[in-house]
């Protein structure tokens, strides 16, 4: 089996580099929301790729769309890791500052975040079970980029090897082959 991941195509959607709590949480929704910019997509000719998946994010889809001709399967299972805002205020932090602290507060299971590591680990182990089935076939998966990170650690957990991607980079095939 062959597995191929990967990261949706360049979202385009603005970001104010100062934001306050509320800020954030709107351009998250808006994030999620919007269109994709396309770019070259290498597919590697060598592979037949017998089912795709994807999230059933926006930018996921139309990124399905665009590079797989055929069924495409949206689940829930392949969503980004969700982010909210740590805490509540109107002072405007650096947006960058919302992403890292979120990202942080996901690895310690804060209150804050709708989802926890464990919780996204769960998710992944709960996709990979149910393609169990299609062992024969190749796969290819249209997901996010901070889930990727989660998802090549339980790949890898489970005999596949492939390139490590520490910044998946938008609308390119990374490969992982049991």
């Amino acid at each position: 089996m062959n597995i191929g991941l990967v990261r949706h195509f360049k979202v385009d959607c603005d970001v104010n580099t100062f934001m306050t709590s509320n800020d954030f949480e709107e351009w998250v929704k808006k994030y999620d929301n919007s269109d994709v910019i396309e770019n070259k997509f290498e597919m590697l000719q060598n592979i037949n790729w017998n089912k795709c998946f994807s999230s059933d994010l926006l930018r996921a889809i139309k990124t399905a769309k665009t590079i797989f001709k055929g069924e495409i399967i949206e689940s829930r299972l392949l969503r980004e890791v969700p982010m909210s805002s740590i805490f509540k205020t109107n002072l405007k932090l650096p947006y960058v500052f919302w992403c890292i602290t979120s990202r942080l507060a996901w690895i310690l299971k804060h209150k804050s975040q709708a989802e926890s590591k464990v919780d996204t680990e769960r998710r992944v182990n709960a996709f990979l079970n149910s393609v169990d089935k299609y062992s024969n076939d190749n796969i290819l998966i249209v997901c996010h980029g901070f889930y990727m990170h989660t998802f090549q650690k339980e790949l890898k957990r489970r005999g596949f090897y492939g390139k490590s991607v520490k910044r998946p980079r938008n609308g390119t095939l990374y490969l992982y082959k049991d």
